[in-house]
């Protein structure tokens, strides 16, 4: 987002806010009806910065994520904290701060509980029995997956098993040791080797 974009939220939130909220009525101690009244008024500055990160999923959580980020900001505001800048702006980076946390925390517990280990994927094709029907197409399909794998060497396997868990390029060229145009080589060769074999 540019300055001048986000300098255009806030005057949104500026006029939105300008019925009656001026001043410190409300300013200093958040007191109901006066609280969610300002809140209210900040409302369309969180739903833009949710369409600007992008948020497609879960937007009522990331809607509350702002209403406490705006509550938490013109509580704690004062000239000295916002160092010169307004109401407005001070309030929206405390939002968008805010969400870019909660992305980051979501992130972080999906990647945590999301199993993607080759082991419980066999596990899991295993426990499910020879019975037919889908269990019987998985068992093909992971056999397909193990020639595959076979068909690539072993830095190349790396680069995959690694891409698959979410790691970049160059957090897998930190990883392993070598330079990042190293592994975007191996990325090559396996990209053309797996397209050969999907044929």
């Amino acid at each position: 987002m540019t300055k001048f974009e986000m300098n255009e939220v806030v005057r949104e939130a500026e006029i939105g806010s300008e019925d009656g909220c001026e001043g410190n009525a409300g300013h200093d101690t958040l007191g109901g009806s006066a609280s969610d009244t300002r809140i209210i008024d900040y409302e369309p500055m969180i739903q833009s910065i949710i369409g600007k990160l992008n948020i497609r999923f879960d937007q009522d959580d990331y809607m509350q994520v702002g209403r406490m980020a705006v509550y938490n900001a013109l509580s704690t505001y004062d000239d000295i904290a916002a160092r010169g800048a307004t109401e407005s702006q001070f309030v929206y980076t405390r939002i968008y701060q805010r969400m870019i946390d909660e992305i980051r925390r979501v992130s972080r517990y999906t990647n945590a509980v999301s199993a993607t280990e080759d082991d419980l994927l066999i596990e899991s094709i295993g426990s499910t029995g020879g019975a037919g029907g889908a269990a019987d197409s998985d068992a093909v399909l992971l056999a397909e997956l193990r020639d595959m794998l076979g068909a690539l060497d072993d830095r190349e396997r790396e680069w995959l098993l690694l891409t698959l868990r979410g790691y970049s390029v160059v957090e897998i060229a930190a990883a392993s040791g070598f330079s990042v145009s190293s592994v975007k080589n191996w990325r090559k060769s396996a990209r053309a080797k797996l397209g050969e074999l999907r044929g």
